[in-house]
């Protein structure tokens, strides 16, 4: 089902501050989205515009890479080493989609958020980052915690602050438990 621009429009945007966690290879810049701006994402179709995929908890972000390492031929393991980062977080214009109220007013469900087909969540994507939003906050796929996907060219005075946590390069630094 196709996404209507205007009930994206007509949802409310809010404040959000709070602490992030991403990984990322050891040789990217954590604040460079160039990797979802080429490749797309949840909430931004391949060639569109950056964004930071970042989750809410170290727990999610480890889920996130287990679900990655699934989709990819060299598995987990094959994705290690990653660096984690720990972002603190301010931002004032976010289309906060784990709210009831503002997912009703945008015209999006749960299961849409987090189903194996990213059109919807892209289309609500491009019309948050068109209204000038900064970011969508989204239950992660995973079932494990929310994603805050960050539109740079958005940001504005909000503000990210990453600092380097820890490197994982076994599984086993990941925590939680085997590949899923």
């Amino acid at each position: 089902m196709p996404i209507d621009p205007a009930r994206v429009a007509g949802a409310r945007l809010s404040p959000f501050a709070g602490t992030g966690y991403r990984h990322l290879s050891p040789r990217y810049d954590p604040l460079n989205g160039e990797g979802a701006r080429l490749n797309g994402g949840r909430f931004n179709p391949p060639g569109s515009f950056p964004v930071l995929y970042i989750c809410g908890t170290r727990d999610c972000a480890a889920a996130e890479l287990r679900r990655v390492g699934q989709r990819q031929a060299v598995g987990v393991e094959g994705l290690l080493p990653r660096h984690l980062y720990v972002y603190q977080i301010m931002l004032d214009r976010v289309l906060n989609l784990t709210d009831l109220a503002t997912r009703v007013a945008a015209g999006v469900s749960t299961e849409v958020l987090t189903g194996p087909d990213w059109t919807a969540c892209q289309e609500v994507g491009m019309a948050a980052h068109a209204l000038g939003a900064q970011a969508v906050i989204s239950p992660s796929a995973t079932g494990t915690d929310y994603v805050v996907a960050v539109f740079m060219q958005n940001l504005g005075m909000g503000s990210l602050e990453p600092r380097f946590e820890e490197e994982w390069a076994v599984l086993d630094d990941l925590g939680g438990g085997p590949a899923r």
